[in-house]
């Protein structure tokens, strides 16, 4: 009431910059950590995918969008799951390295892209832009706001099996242009060409703004969303041998038991901003997100071969079990975790503005964020139990266990605040030099404890995430840059009686970047070439029993003298690679290609890993597209797209290696715009993934020890109109 009030007051002073804002572009929120500079001036690699590339794609999720960036691949991405994204090899921490309108979201949930203006995607560490994060890289959400024109848009399509989507997108400003609004809804049936995974989901989301007298701007917005559909786990290596694709579409967690997951979200943040005078604003910022999911899963994991008695802890038992060629067995396990809720709060305030020192010029910004994060969980099935064995083909049915598992496995409840202390400036020193500054200092405090209040820890811990950056106007064209930054992760040794270090907070994981690189383009032609060295620490478990004495064994895991171990360190792993990219339009052609190599290495004091290559890293992407436009026919454009992802390791030590081989993938697009009547746009999109319909593994993830392997999708065929009026 207070701001409708004092806008209704006619006010002299200082003014926003003002931003005009249409159905294709959204106030700048940047990834970077450096306000308003575009990325292809900071001395850092980013990417940002627009709402026309997120549309084009028909993109519903967060891995359906790595085709456009070739540092960015599959990790652990189950259909009917969260997303897991690998960025220059190393894999995103959900829980840390997503922000949402800047500020710190969980990763733990489907995020529907249907109100997202953009998606920035940050390459390396990010020290100074989060507290703590995995280094790899940063994702940033960014919605769509008020449209400074009315916006009248409705979405229909249609994909193979009877997939159907409706949307609506409404947006404009009042008379007067003092409010803003923005209307965003939609609602999918999905019928998924993969076995078993029919669902649905839908989305409400609404932003809107209200332009203040003497330089004050008022934004909020919010989402609410639900998915609900069954998750697809993994295939494996049978044995020591890696199968063929007997198809995509195969689900083992197709049960008559089977459930489906349950992904209920709520999120919103509202942001005050003042311009203060002399090029300098102060905002405040809050951002909420509560999430509720029910995970589901009838789960896969190793296998006993009754035949030779033999235990596959890792993998599926080879086909020798079954008989059937390629055709191996898993352990089935009945997971189900209900009621999960995860709270997240985030808070912000910050300064920035421009200032000279002499003949230098300054921009600086500077802040503080305080976050709390509440995780709380029932407990879980007792996944411990195998209630039966299922073949890798998915035709296996199991009886649900009887009596019906009781939910007695324990879980983790986790509390978490962070003051997190940040400055940046960015310094102009003549002759086309630049230098960039970051320093964040952060505080945690973190607590965790077991459902039925058992292995509790608690821990606090600070640090200071330095980044320095270089950059130089070769000429007005042509800029060659260098930076240097640090990343932080921070542990504590789990609460169990097998650890000697139980609960106890491990030094801080401390990951450094050296990143040097070429920029440049004139007009339509826009290039960048980037060499990038990253160094992180690797959390490892070491068993005392026969290093230590039985003594010494007693005093350490006086609980667990059979069993007791270290959480420590192993050495690291380093990564080392060259990108580069290239935008161009020629004539009627929009052509656009990427490429990433990364070298990746494990240092270890293991001599069956030291010196081998991760995991599910491929050795190289190539990413290209080519769009045309029909000149014969003005509004008709066709485009391609190809994505290459090299050799990826599904297990490498000296005692053993396998890889999955290089792959090759094709998506074509026919697109038209035209009026069907006076005032009205319409734009029809066919699409076709997988246009060749190539059968191959995607990727090779490991997780919670156990390998898995997951195909790439047959070929699929989309149908939308758009239309806006």
């Amino acid at each position: 009431m207070l701001f409708a009030a004092s806008a209704a007051v006619a006010q002299q002073g200082p003014t926003l910059k003002p931003v005009i804002v249409n159905e294709r572009t959204s106030p700048a929120i940047d990834v970077t950590g450096f306000g308003d500079f575009p990325s292809r001036e900071v001395p850092v690699s980013a990417t940002t995918i627009d709402r026309s590339q997120i549309e084009n794609a028909g993109a519903r999720r967060l891995a359906d969008l790595t085709k456009f960036d070739a540092s960015v691949s599959d990790s652990y991405n189950a259909p009917g799951y969260w997303d897991f994204i690998n960025i220059r090899g190393y894999e995103l921490d959900p829980r840390y390295n997503y922000r949402r309108e800047g500020l710190p979201v969980s990763g733990e949930t489907v995020t529907p892209l249907d109100n997202k203006e953009r998606v920035e995607i940050l390459k390396g560490t990010s020290g100074i832009q989060a507290g703590t994060s995995a280094p790899g890289g940063l994702v940033n959400y960014v919605v769509k706001r008020p449209t400074e024109n009315p916006l009248r848009e409705v979405t229909l399509g249609v994909s193979e099996r009877g997939s159907t989507l409706l949307k609506l997108d409404l947006g404009g400003r009042s008379e007067n242009k003092v409010l803003g609004y923005r209307l965003n809804v939609a609602q999918e049936t999905l019928r998924p060409r993969v076995d078993a995974t029919d669902g649905r989901r839908s989305l409400v989301a609404f932003a809107g703004d209200m332009r203040l007298g003497g330089g004050s701007l008022l934004q909020g917005e919010f989402e609410w969303s639900s998915h609900t559909q069954a998750s697809v786990p993994g295939q494996s290596l049978l044995g020591p041998a890696l199968p063929p694709v007997l198809s995509p579409n195969i689900n083992i967690n197709n049960q008559s038991w089977s459930q489906a997951n349950d992904f209920d979200n709520l999120t919103g943040t509202l942001r005050f901003e003042q311009a203060l005078g002399n090029n300098w604003t102060w905002s405040a910022q809050y951002g909420a997100q509560s999430l509720k999911t029910n995970d589901r899963l009838a789960y896969p994991f190793g296998c006993f071969d009754a035949g030779t008695g033999n235990y596959y802890a890792d993998r599926y038992c080879p086909d020798t079990a079954t008989g059937t060629p390629n055709v191996g067995l898993a352990d089935i396990y009945d997971f189900r975790s209900e009621n999960e809720k995860r709270r997240q709060q985030a808070a912000q305030l910050k300064l920035q503005g421009s200032f000279a020192l002499g003949s230098t010029k300054h921009n600086l910004s500077t802040g503080v964020l305080y976050s709390v994060l509440k995780n709380r969980f029932g407990f879980q099935t007792d996944d411990s139990v195998v209630v039966g064995q299922a073949t890798t083909d998915g035709r296996t049915q199991i009886p649900a266990a009887s009596p019906a598992l009781a939910f007695i496995s324990p879980n983790t409840d986790r509390d978490e605040r962070s003051t997190e202390l940040f400055v940046h400036d960015v310094a102009r020193w003549g002759g086309g030099f630049t230098s960039w500054l970051g320093l964040r200092h952060t505080r945690i405090e973190r607590s965790s404890v077991r459902t039925d209040g058992s292995r509790a820890t608690s821990y606090s811990q600070g640090f200071t995430t330095p980044w320095l950056g270089a950059s130089y106007e070769i000429t007005p064209a042509v800029s060659v840059y260098g930076s240097w930054g640090r990343g932080i992760e921070s542990e504590v040794a789990p609460g169990r009686s097998r650890y000697a270090n139980a609960g106890v907070a491990l030094p801080a994981i401390e990951s450094t970047q050296m990143e040097v690189g070429l920029k440049g383009g004139t007009g339509p032609t826009q290039w960048q070439l980037a060499l990038f060295d990253i160094k992180r620490p690797v959390t490892s478990e070491t068993q005392l029993v026969g290093v230590l004495t039985p003594g010494e064994i007693a005093a350490l895991c006086p609980a667990s003298p059979a069993d007791c171990r270290l959480r420590g360190f192993d050495g690291n792993a380093r990564h080392r690679g060259l990108e580069a990219s290239i935008n161009t339009q020629v004539s009627a052609w929009k052509l656009g290609a990427a490429l990433s190599v990364i070298n990746a290495k494990r240092t270890s004091a293991d001599p069956t890993i030291n010196g081998r290559r991760p995991v599910n890293v491929p050795d190289y992407i190539l990413r290209a597209n080519a769009e045309y436009a029909v000149t014969a026919l003005p509004g008709l454009s066709l485009a391609a797209s190809v994505s290459r992802e090299g050799e990826r390791m599904v297990v490498d030590s000296t005692a053993e290696q396998v890889s999955l081989p290089a792959w090759t993938r094709v998506d074509a697009l026919v697109r038209y715009e035209h009026k069907l009547s006076p005032g009205t746009q319409t734009t029809w999109l066919v699409g076709v993934d997988n246009l060749f319909n190539k059968t191959y593994w995607r990727e090779s993830p490991t997780k919670f020890g156990h390998i898995y392997l997951y195909p790439g999708a047959e070929r699929t065929l989309r149908v939308s109109m758009r239309t806006a009026f």
